[in-house]
């Protein structure tokens, strides 16, 4: 599945989104559309948290190196 994850967004606001989206479906299940859109924001939050990891790593090596 690709993903074109919105670069702006933190993945703490991803997963407000994911939160909203669950929420509004009051627990009931999901249906296949709905489902995929489930499956591309969690793939957006990977995708973010695995940049901040890597950012985080980035500036931890540069400072180490001064």
């Amino acid at each position: 599945m690709p993903v074109n994850p919105d670069l702006t967004q933190s993945p703490e606001e991803i997963n407000d989104a994911i939160r909203a989206f669950l929420a509004a479906r009051r627990g009931r299940m999901l249906s296949g559309e709905e489902r995929r859109a489930y499956e591309r924001l969690r793939a957006e939050w990977l995708v973010a948290v695995r940049a901040g990891a890597r950012a985080a790593v980035s500036s931890s090596s540069c400072a180490g190196a001064q």
